[in-house]
């Protein structure tokens, strides 16, 4: 076998809010990290999705930024440039386990034998991740974070480049306007994925429309409204479907909070002999309210899209480094969005996912 998998940092307890800083040592080529976060609950309540604990999650060399995400959409931008879905066991119980998985992928799918991150190329590779063990779960009174690398033993010897992701662009959500943000051009763009991720509100509220277009308008690539680009390009992708468990309180709303954003489906189970009713009343965003006419613990089977409020665009086809949007050949691109009704208490972010070469 010419691969491994390799710890980076054992399960180790962040129950201190701050950054952990992981000097990456490995000298073999990287095809993905991976940060797990697990969680002990103390309460019933649930605080918020377990993947906020990693409030952000930066891969630098010095002063050079390699990926750049918040943990939510982190892990949507693993989804959406791979297709493949990371974990989440959404645990809203009391000593329950909730746990975040979340993937950065250097290449197109994992061991990409042309795309991959090479620490040669670099002088202090370092992963910094900012967490915050209050953010998630159920009022955690035990929270852990561990690091792993998927490493090539042999040298593929093709790789021309890496895939890097960052947020480019942030701002709090002011409903109604209009914003116009120019694209990097350094490298080729393959994933541009508005977002904004939100408790209450789903995407297409947030974001009403997008249009990405080249040199002031001569070529428009794509001009259309938020619900339009999610018709068309979440076909390209499976549905998102996680399990959970939690506990209701007889004919009280409970809000429980879940991945997908979008077309969002619970299928809630009492796990105990019960006759109850349970009722789920439409609700946006990842916060989904669930109430019954009896108390009880319950399971839940999650199925929707949009992963944490995330809008993906590809360039083309994920696949074909050819087909993606070559802006370094261009004079300019922009993309001009316009908020909806919205949740003005969101945060709304543009995220990017470029190819960059190796000189």
């Amino acid at each position: 076998m010419r691969l491994r998998n390799s710890c980076l940092l054992s399960a180790t307890s962040i129950m201190t809010a701050g950054t952990k800083v992981l000097d990456i040592n490995v000298r073999d080529l990287i095809s993905r990290i991976t940060i797990i976060i697990k969680t002990v609950n103390s309460s019933w309540v649930p605080t918020g999705h377990p993947a906020l604990i990693a409030k952000q999650i930066d891969l630098v060399d010095g002063s050079d930024v390699l990926h750049s995400a918040r943990g939510v959409y982190s892990q949507a931008l693993a989804f959406y440039g791979t297709k493949i879905q990371p974990h989440n066991y959404i645990n809203y119980t009391d000593n329950g386990t909730a746990q975040a998985v979340i993937p950065i992928y250097f290449g197109r799918h994992l061991f990409d034998r042309q795309l991959a991150l090479n620490p040669e190329n670099f002088n202090n590779l370092q992963l910094k991740i900012e967490h915050n063990y209050a953010l998630g779960g159920s009022v955690p009174d035990a929270c852990t974070l561990e690091v792993w690398a998927d490493i090539f033993d042999d040298a593929p010897e093709n790789v021309t480049g890496f895939l890097t992701a960052k947020s480019h662009w942030t701002k709090t959500l002011v409903a109604s306007t209009t914003d116009y943000v120019d694209l990097p051009t350094d490298h080729p763009i393959r994933l541009v994925m508005p977002s904004a991720f939100s408790n209450d509100e789903e995407p297409d509220i947030n974001i009403a429309s997008i249009k990405l277009s080249e040199d002031q308008d001569k070529r428009i690539l794509i001009d259309c409204s938020t619900l339009a680009a999610l018709a068309m390009f979440e076909s390209q992708y499976p549905a998102w479907t996680e399990i959970g468990e939690g506990r209701l309180v007889a004919n009280t709303d409970k809000e429980f909070f879940v991945t997908p954003c979008k077309d969002v489906m619970l299928n809630p189970i009492m796990t105990e002999d019960s006759d109850g009713i349970i009722h789920s009343p439409w609700s946006g965003g990842n916060g989904r309210i669930l109430d019954g006419s009896v108390g009880g613990t319950i399971n839940i089977h999650v199925s929707g899209r949009s992963p944490h409020g995330a809008i993906p665009i590809p360039m083309g086809r994920l696949q074909e480094i050819t087909d993606w949007w070559d802006t370094p050949s261009i004079g300019s691109a922009r993309i001009k969005m316009v908020t909806g009704a919205g949740d003005t208490s969101s945060l709304y972010e543009l995220l990017l996912q470029q190819y960059r070469l190796y000189k």
